[in-house]
This record gives structure tokens, sequence and C-alpha cells, in this order.
């Protein structure tokens, strides 16, 4: 019988494992059979991160670089090129240049193309790819198989499921729910929609999705006054000029001689390797960066800074870029004591600095904010009881009311607040273990499931929901490679499918 194996959640890392996938079949080392992809999103293959939205919503990796697919760099530009009626006429005043920064909704249309290629080359290899409009709210093992059930009732049985969720959003309490606070920004289209332009907002962080919402309202004709409130008080730095690097010291093979040598690393370790590949490349910015730069007391100013380093090679920079290749070792080479530690003592000041935002959107922020329309506010922050008046945040000395309050902080790393019935239903069985630093466990090599209920399970998982495991997650090139490690591990030899027709139940 045909073998068949289903995804759930059909984005940038689904066609990446797609076409990893598609790679072996047809090297003869994976089976053709049927592919289901499950997507509750109207469109198959943007996802969460690149759906339809402002073209002011811009990527922060250059045209030249971004690619879901780890074995072929420059891919998104050659399509770019090679495919203009593809995206000119909704994107008229885009170049698509090496140092470009694209929309994300472009890259989107992108990603759409790519996964009608991959289902017509699937069919050249027998694989039949069938795209399921439809939420997966549960995976049962039912007769040795893993049966996916949606919440429109349909049932599938299947060899094996993969979860490619992407972000997910927060749980919401319906009875504490206030229509005034958006749990999340996007898409940042529908801001204009539902927020008045003369209301006052408060924007809830300080990195790429805080200001991702900034723009999006003042571009959009938004009058009233915005603050952006961050509690580490840290800003997100500008990317430079800098090209790509290759390692010396901080590589995977120089972390495992570390490791094998004194056992398990402490953050100094790392810091230590990180200022010898500084100085390897640059001796005279060896002091850059480190030590930890305080949040600025003055974000104006620091922003004004930014620009101006930014329009040099920032080495410091294209060293932390380039160890996405294998930042995981990195993370699980600390022990539990030094993950707990970085993630409370250095997380926030790491992510500034480590998630650059492109010039445009500096001096778009550097303009609200001369302009007096947008604040920064630093510092811990608490809600009070919201009335009629309207929504209050107060901190040491100061209080401000605000008729809309946006959440732009992210995906909470806590699986047990994301907002996933199927996600719930897995830990709630056992299948799935919500891991310490956020996410779920999953082995590192194979990526499927650990729970104390997992026992032969064939549910893997890669993207966000492994943030605990890998760390960072959130980058598309990381993403990728971590498509095409799962799909490269997968083993179908000796595997028996019972292959079910679809089932209706009512």
């Amino acid at each position: 019988m045909k073998s068949a194996f289903a995804i759930v959640g059909c984005g940038a890392t689904a066609v990446a494992f797609l076409q990893r996938h598609l790679d072996r079949v047809a090297a003869g080392s994976a089976p053709a059979g049927v592919i289901y992809l499950f997507e509750k999103r109207q469109d198959f293959g943007p996802g969460a991160a690149y759906e339809a939205d402002l073209q002011s919503n811009i990527l922060n990796t250059k045209t030249a670089f971004i690619t879901p697919f780890p074995d072929q760099p420059g891919h998104f530009q050659r399509w770019l090129e090679e495919h203009p009626s593809a995206w000119r006429s909704a994107f008229p005043a885009f170049q698509p240049a090496a140092e470009s920064f694209a929309p994300r909704a472009l890259f989107g249309v992108y990603l759409q193309h790519q996964i009608r290629k991959i289902v017509l080359r699937g069919a050249s290899l027998g694989c039949q790819i069938v795209l399921m409009h439809a939420e997966v709210c549960a995976i049962d093992p039912i007769d040795g198989t893993e049966t996916v059930r949606t919440r429109c009732g349909v049932s599938i049985a299947t060899q094996k499921v993969l979860l490619f969720c992407g972000p997910l959003g927060k749980k919401i309490d319906p009875a504490r729910h206030d229509a005034r606070v958006l749990p999340t920004p996007y898409p940042v289209s529908r801001l204009l929609r539902v927020i008045d332009p003369d209301e006052r907002v408060a924007v809830i962080g300080a990195r790429l999705s805080a200001i991702d919402t900034v723009i999006a309202l003042i571009e959009g004709g938004h009058r009233g006054p915005i603050r952006m409130h961050s509690r580490s008080g840290y800003f997100s730095v500008v990317r430079g000029t800098q090209e790509r690097v290759e390692l010396k010291y901080l590589t995977r093979e120089g972390v495992r001689a570390l490791v094998a040598q004194n056992g398990p690393l402490q953050i100094s370790d790392l810091v230590a390797l990180f200022r010898k590949e500084l100085a390897a490349h640059d001796p005279a910015s060896t002091t850059a960066v480190i030590p930890m730069p305080a949040p600025p007391t003055d974000v104006l100013r620091f922003i004004e800074d930014e620009l101006n380093v930014s329009r040099a090679p920032r080495i410091w920079q294209a060293i932390l870029y380039a160890t996405n290749g294998f930042i995981e070792h990195v993370w699980q080479a600390l022990d539990d004591s030094a993950q707990a530690r970085f993630m409370s003592e250095y997380f926030s000041f790491f992510m500034a600095y480590r998630v650059s935002i492109p010039s445009e959107n500096a001096r778009k922020i550097l303009s609200y904010l001369r302009s007096g329309q947008l604040e920064f506010v630093a510092g811990a922050f608490a809600s009070a009881p919201a009335d009629a008046q309207g929504l209050t945040l107060q901190g040491a000395g100061w209080a401000h009311v605000y008729d809309r309050l946006i959440h732009a902080t992210g995906f909470p790393r806590d699986a047990q607040l994301l907002d996933s019935a199927l996600l719930a239903a897995l830990i709630k069985n056992g299948t799935a273990t919500a891991h310490a630093m956020g996410g779920i466990c999953v082995d590192p090599d194979s990526y499927r499931l650990e729970g104390r209920a997992a026992g032969t399970r064939q549910i893997y998982a890669v993207g966000e929901l492994t943030v605990g495991q890998f760390f960072f997650t959130s980058a598309l090139e990381i993403n990728g490679r971590h498509a095409f490690r799962c799909a490269d591990a997968m083993q179908w030899q000796g595997q028996s499918q019972r292959l079910e027709r679809l089932e209706e139940h009512v």
C-alpha cells in the first residue's frame, strides 16, 4: 500500500521540508505516496509570517540572502528576476536588488509559487500532494496509524505527522478579554480597520513586531499619539553593510572542543570565544558590544548613532549571523543553569542586538520620535483595571491612559499559553511535554516529540514549537535547515501503511 503522511501548517518550513522530501523521493531514499497538507489560513505557503499584508511590513534579511532552501542560496532573488509577471503588478515600487529588503507579503507570493511547483514536481515523481483547507484539532493513534482529525469533522489515517505550526498566538480568556486590547498586531493591515486614527495607542514591545506596528499605523494615516513600552528598555540595532564571514573559532567544532575539555559551558566561555573570533576578523573592534551595553537612556540619540555606524560594515553582526548554521549546538552546550541565567539576564539584550532592523525602518522610527507623535517608554509597568475612560498602564512615577493596547512581543515561549487546541490535546494526553525553556520537547536528531506517553508515536515538529530545544527558531534560514535535517532523518524502510479514504464524522 502507498505510504501517507500529514503536515500541519503550510508555511515556509513546510515548503523547505517538502522540497527536501521530494529530493529524497527522486533519489529513491523515501517512498512516493500521499502527502496531506493541512492549513487553516486562506493561502498555502506564506503561513503567519509572510501572509498578505501592508507593503510597509518588510523583511529584515536582504533579498540576496533570504531563501527557504539551504542548498539554493539566492533562490528568492532569482525568482524575482525570472518571474516578474507573478509579482510586479502587486508590488510596482519594489526593486529586487541584492541589497534590498522586500515586503514580507512579496515573499509570501514567492512561497505560494513554490508550493504550486512542489505539487507539480510531486506528481511527476508519483507523489500525490493533497491540499486540505482545515484546522487540525487532534491526532489519535488508531490501529498503528496517526489519525488526523480536523475541526470540520474529517479524519485521515497517516503514517507520520509533522507539525510546522509557525508562531502561535497567546490564549485569550473570554471572561477577561477586552476588545480594546489586541493580542497580536498581525496582519497589520487589520489595525487600520479597527483603530480610529485619533485614538491613543500603546504598543507593547520594541523589536520587529512593534516596529512593524508603529510604521503601519502612521503610514496608514494614524494621527493620535503612540507610545512603545519596552520593559527591558532595549531597542533593536540597525543592520550594517557587512557581507557574510567565515568563522574560525566560534564554530560548531570549536564549541565541541570546549565542551570536551571543560564540560558544559558557561556564558563566559561563549563570550571569550566570541572575543577571539572578533579579534581574528577585526583586531580594532575586540571591545565592540562587550561589555553588555545598558539600555539606551535616550532612544532618539541611540537610533541616530545606530544609523551613523550602520553605514559601514559591523563585523560583530556578521559573526552573530554566521552562527545560524549551528546556533542550537551553542545553546545545548550550556548547562541548565546557564540557559536559565541567559533567559533571565541576557535574552532581551541578545535579541535587540542579534535581530537587527533595516536602516529604512530605523529612519522612519526616528522621524516619528522627532515629530513627537511617537514616544518610547522604558521600564516595568502594570495594567490598572480598565474602565470607560480607557486602558491605563502605570510604572514608577507615571501613568498613561490609552484607547487601544497592542501586544507586539511575539509568541509566548510557554507551550501552556499557546492558542492551539491541537497542542493542548497533545500535552494533555502526554504525547507532548512542555520544555522548561519554551515550546515542547523533541529529539534533537529526529525531531520526534518526546512525552510521557509518546511511546512509538510518529509525530514530529520543526520551527517555533521547538524553541526550548533549539533556542533560535524565528529565522527562516535556521528553520529551513532544520526542515532539511528532519526530512533527511525520516526513516521509511520496513514500515507498512494502511491508506484510509476520507471518512466524514458527523
